[in-house]
């Protein structure tokens, strides 16, 4: 599979740079696992010890997944118009 050209390049994402260099099947994924972690790390003191949320990697974590969720919008119109232009040439011939 070619990789796709990112949407997001333009604005920093740990989920395009994962991205750029492993392709899972579901497009969502690199953004997806990094926010997860982002979110854990946003957690951690407040898991292990009692103490406050940082929020300010709890909204890096929804950042991620929004660059993400724009992402796979993107992938699937790309697809989806590939595929019409596909059926397009095979019916024109």
């Amino acid at each position: 599979m070619a990789a796709l050209p990112h949407r997001s390049d333009g604005l920093f994402s740990l989920g395009a740079v994962l991205a750029r260099y492993w392709h899972p099947a579901y497009p969502l994924l690199p953004w997806a696992l990094t926010s997860a972690m982002l979110t854990a790390a946003a957690m951690w003191d407040y898991w292990s010890r009692g103490g406050s949320i940082d929020y300010v990697v709890l909204g890096l974590a929804a950042y991620e997944l929004m660059l993400g969720l724009m992402e796979e919008q993107q992938v699937d119109s790309m697809l989806r118009s590939s595929t019409s232009a596909e059926a397009e040439r095979r019916d024109a011939t």
